[in-house]
């Protein structure tokens, strides 16, 4: 019955989650042949280019928050709404309605993150190379000089960033990577539990759930900040490296854990309340 569940799901979320999708990858290929264009590369068109930029974060964030509004909402409709009466009457545990939501769910919004993450990798290093294109490879040294390099012109990029930030450009993506999944878990757990906590309240049960959901949100931002912020009181009497390389390795790490934590005590939270007597 689980499989049925979980089949059940998929067919009912592929349409809108793969039209939010395309329309990211859409946007990546326009950011692309933008680039590939002299909009960059004259002050006269700098406003133009400030707002493609400004449009193109802001579809980035309007992607993520579609996607998530989506699924919380599918997660209402189908466990509270009219098709609640069904879907508590079906012979599963109320875990496994749960899981089921979870993990499709979760399977959408990590696909969705990926590609915001792969768009602005792309991106990124098209606009570096054209830079360099534009300016040569010494117009580079400025940014590098900046970032503490003394020998800019004579060390490559790659070690550049390692000394800068601490890690190798794989490896800081794979460490944003490796944030971005647990803190999507967060993320989707956070919209869910706000929905089973206004389940709970006699009244006014969506704009209760939409308070927990800020309640939550805040909460869960809050001790991310704490704890990224931890390294920065070492950093600070760390001698021999800078201060950015020193914090750069070490927030990483701190920002991960507090999104594996917070994941863990949404689900467990989940759990609990789903298992209680729903009032449909």
């Amino acid at each position: 019955m689980f499989r049925k569940l979980m089949k059940h799901e998929w067919h009912d979320t592929y349409k809108a989650m793969l039209t939010v999708n395309l329309a990211l990858i859409l946007l990546t290929l326009i950011g692309c042949c933008i680039l590939n264009t002299s909009v960059f590369e004259h002050r006269e068109t700098s406003p133009v280019a400030v707002l493609i930029v400004f449009f193109y974060i802001m579809s980035l964030a309007t992607c993520g928050i579609v996607a998530t509004c989506y699924l919380c909402i599918r997660f209402y409709r189908n466990l509270f709404g009219k098709e609640g009466y069904l879907m508590h009457a079906l012979p599963v545990k109320p875990a496994q309605l749960l899981h089921s939501k979870l993990i499709v769910g979760y399977a959408w919004s990590m696909l969705n993150s990926l590609l915001c993450i792969a768009s602005v990798a792309l991106l990124a290093f098209l606009a570096l190379f054209q830079y360099a294109k534009a300016n040569g490879v010494d117009g580079i040294s400025p940014l590098l000089q900046w970032g503490g390099m003394d020998n800019a012109r004579t060390i490559d990029l790659e070690s550049a960033f390692e000394d800068i930030f601490g890690y190798k450009p794989i490896g800081f993506l794979l460490q944003f990577c490796i944030l971005q999944v647990f803190s999507d878990l967060a993320s989707l757990l956070t919209g869910y539990v706000s929905i089973l906590l206004g389940q709970l309240v006699e009244k006014y049960k969506v704009m209760s759930a939409i308070g927990f959901y800020i309640a939550l949100y805040l909460a869960n931002q809050t001790i991310c900040s704490i704890m990224i912020t931890l390294p920065s009181l070492t950093a600070l009497s760390k001698e021999g490296e800078s201060f950015l390389k020193f914090y750069c390795k070490t927030m990483m790490h701190y920002a991960i854990v507090s999104q594996v934590l917070a994941g863990a005590a949404l689900y467990l939270a989940a759990l609990l309340l789903m298992r209680r007597k729903q009032n449909l």
